[in-house]
C-alpha cells in the first residue's frame, strides 16, 4: 500500500484521483516538443495557497485563482478550477508522467491543508516580499564564481527565479548548513 493509498483511507474527500490531458499542441518554444492542457477531476482553489508556499519560484495570482512556476524550462500554470497547462514537454508519455507527479504534489498539499490548516498569512507575505537582495544578504558574498555565476548577487537572482538551489553554492554546501536551511525556508516556507 502506497502512502497515497494509506492517506486516502483517512482523507477520502481530499484526493485528486485523476488529471486528464485534454489537449496537446506543438510547443512554440521547442520545435519537436509539445505543450498540453489538462483538467483535474475536482477544483483545487484552497490548495493553491499551499502550493505557492511549497514551490520555490511559484507566483500566486489570488484574484484570478492561478499559480504559475517554472521547472526545468517548463512553464506550469495551475488554475483553481483544476485546469493545468504545461509547456516544453518532450512527448505525451512525458506529459502523463508530469501530470502524475503534479497530482501527487497536489494531493500532498491537500493533506497538509487538512492536517495543519490554512497557513498563516505571514508566510505568504514573507514569500511575496522575497527579493534577490534579501537572498543575497544571506549568501557568503565572496563572488568566488564556484557556482558558475559571475557574482553572488546573480546567484541570488537565479535562486529567486528557481534556476539555482542553495546547494549549488559550494561555500554553503560545505560550510554553512544553517544559512542554506534559512535560504530553503525563504524560498519554500512549507515542506511536504
Amino acid at each position: 500500500m502506497s502512502d497515497n493509498d494509506f492517506m486516502a483511507l483517512f482523507f477520502p474527500e481530499v484526493f485528486v484521483k485523476k488529471i486528464e490531458i485534454k489537449e496537446i499542441m506543438p510547443c512554440t518554444v521547442e520545435a519537436d516538443g509539445i505543450k498540453f492542457v489538462a483538467q483535474a477531476d475536482r477544483t483545487i482553489d484552497e490548495i493553491l495557497s499551499i502550493l505557492y508556499l511549497v514551490i520555490p519560484n511559484a507566483k500566486f495570482f489570488e484574484k484570478i485563482g492561478a499559480l504559475t512556476y517554472k521547472t526545468q524550462q517548463r512553464i506550469v500554470t495551475i488554475f483553481s478550477s483544476g485546469r493545468i497547462s504545461m509547456t516544453h514537454v518532450k512527448d505525451r508519455q512525458q506529459a502523463e508522467t508530469l501530470v502524475e507527479e503534479l497530482r501527487s504534489l497536489i494531493n500532498r498539499s491537500d493533506i497538509y491543508l487538512k492536517t495543519h490548516g490554512k497557513p498563516e498569512e505571514a508566510l505568504a507575505d514573507s514569500k511575496r516580499t522575497l527579493s534577490a537582495m534579501k537572498l543575497y544578504e544571506k549568501l557568503p558574498r565572496t563572488d568566488c564564481r564556484e557556482c558558475g555565476e559571475q557574482s553572488c548577487f546573480v546567484f541570488a537572482t537565479r535562486l529567486l527565479l528557481g534556476e539555482k538551489i542553495p546547494q549549488d553554492c559550494p561555500t554553503l554546501a560545505t560550510q554553512k548548513a544553517e544559512i542554506k536551511n534559512q535560504l530553503d525556508r525563504m524560498l519554500a516556507p512549507i515542506k511536504l
